[in-house]
This record gives structure tokens, sequence and C-alpha cells, in this order.
């Protein structure tokens, strides 16, 4: 019996990009959803939601953290199948850069919701945010992506050594995917000035 499929050769054949496209929309809903309902609360909405949030969250973060992990991984095939100058090779150029910001603005914010629940929930985590006020998910935001880009938050003090302990592994492991999205964007631009 014929085989109906349609024949593909070595130098055509696509590597099946649809992983990254789905983590990369799935990553943007997360992000908008999640930011949508946070960022406009004010402090007392900010406390009741982290209160809210239960213990099974670690499991929900950590999961969060390996799906980052295998969305790196499906960017390198992503950024092998770049190499082919064609519209394709072009699209999976582009979502390895999606691909991999979706991953490092996720990861910053599993930390921004954990410090906020560290905050509220745990007296051995202790934030000093020099205010007089509580702080909202926008504060714990700024803590949490400027050590996505600074790895340190100037302005902010971590007052225990759990909470120091939580900062440095964010820290380090904002390190880590910062270093990818730099390799991406030097291996996209040198793509792009090869392709020319």
């Amino acid at each position: 019996m014929k085989d109906l499929r349609p024949e593909r050769s070595g130098s055509t054949a696509v590597p099946d990009l649809s992983p990254l496209l789905g983590w990369a929309i799935a990553a943007a809903v997360f992000l908008v959803w999640a930011w949508s309902t946070a960022w406009p609360a004010g402090p007392e909405r900010t406390r009741d939601l982290a209160r809210h949030e239960d213990r099974s969250r670690r499991l929900v973060d950590s999961l969060i953290i390996a799906a980052t992990f295998f969305s790196l991984v499906l960017g390198v095939v992503a950024l092998l199948r770049s190499q082919q100058k064609d519209p394709v090779g072009s699209a999976a150029a582009i979502l390895a850069v999606v691909g991999v910001v979706a991953a490092w603005a996720l990861v910053n914010t599993v930390y921004a919701f954990k410090y906020a629940r560290m905050y509220y929930l745990d007296d051995r985590h202790r934030f000093d945010f020099d205010q007089d006020e509580d702080p909202s998910y926008s504060d714990f935001a700024y803590t949490a992506f400027s050590i996505g880009m600074a790895y340190s938050a100037s302005s902010i003090t971590q007052s225990s050594t759990p909470s120091r302990r939580i900062a440095l592994a964010h820290a380090l492991l904002s390190y880590f995917f910062g270093t990818f999205v730099v390799a991406v964007a030097i291996n996209l631009i040198t793509g792009l000035t090869q392709g020319g």
C-alpha cells in the first residue's frame, strides 16, 4: 500500500515549532492574567491574596520554574532551526526570543508572588521596604524584577537569613536566564546580519 503522506527532504523538514508557540502563548496568558489581578491590588488586597494562596503553591511554583527550563530547550531547538534562511527560520528566531523572554518574566513573577507570601505569611522572612504602609504586589514586583535585572534590590533590605537565601537563589536563577536572553539576542543579531 502506498504511503500518501507528502515526502519531506532533509533540507525542507521543519521541526515542529508548535510547542514553543504554545509555550509563548500560555506564558503570555498567565502573565497578563496574574498581573492584571495583582498589579492594581493595594496593601490590604495583596495581604488577602497572599494569605489565600495555600502551601501547595510551592509545587505550582516548582512546576512553573521547571517549565521555564523546558522552554529553554525549545528555544535552543528554535535557534538551531533559525540558522536556515527561510520564513520558518525567521519565525523560529522570533519564537526563540519571545519564549526566552517569557521564561525570564515568569521566573521573576513567581518570585514576586513568593516574596508576597513570605512577607505576609511567614515571620522568618523579613523585608524592609523603608515605607510606612505595607507593601503591595507592585512593590514585590519591583523587588523581584530588580533582582532579575540587576541581581539585587538595592532599596529593599532582606533582614533575615532565610529571606536572603531565597533572594540569592532567585539572583542565581535570574543570572542564568539573563545570560540565556543575551545569548539568544546575540544569536539573533548575528543571524540577521549574516542573512542580509
